[in-house]
């Protein structure tokens, strides 16, 4: 995400830049404004936002959006793979559905240890949750008498 956004926001990595993105999203694809700066700035802000660990919930809701958005606009006929062969017009589907997995699993259970999330996390949740591991691992423990 972060790559497609430093494409379409900052005219990195070959892309497009805002102009020229902001012209493709709102004459080709017929949304709105609003809608194509959200998309962009979900891209680029998102994606920072899931390197870094913060707000990852955040983050990978809207990445599910755009994910979901971007469904309206692909040609279904491909199939689901995509292939770099040039025969094809539209790529498939396979990576809009890894993203929306990979942001559902972010969505569940959340930041990885070693994310400002986490770092920014209040004692008190993070005993909860230390004590919420705790308790699992005593219910999956066989009885010590077996």
């Amino acid at each position: 995400m972060l790559l497609h956004g430093a494409q379409n926001l900052l005219g990195w990595f070959w892309g497009l830049g805002f102009e020229q993105a902001m012209a493709v999203l709102t004459t080709q694809l017929g949304l709105p404004k609003i809608v194509g700066v959200l998309i962009i700035m979900t891209q680029f802000f998102g994606g920072i936002a899931l390197v870094l660990g913060a707000y990852v919930r955040i983050a990978s809701v809207a990445v599910i959006g755009v994910m979901l958005a971007s469904f309206g606009v692909l040609n279904y006929s491909n199939g689901f793979l995509t292939t770099w062969s040039g025969k094809q017009l539209s790529p498939g589907v396979e990576f809009q559905l890894l993203a929306i997995t990979v942001a559902v699993t972010i969505t569940i259970w959340g930041a990885g240890r070693w994310s400002i999330d986490r770092a920014l996390e209040s004692p008190r949740s993070r005993i909860s949750r230390e004590r919420a591991a705790r308790e699992a691992e005593m219910t999956i423990q066989p009885p010590s008498h077996l």
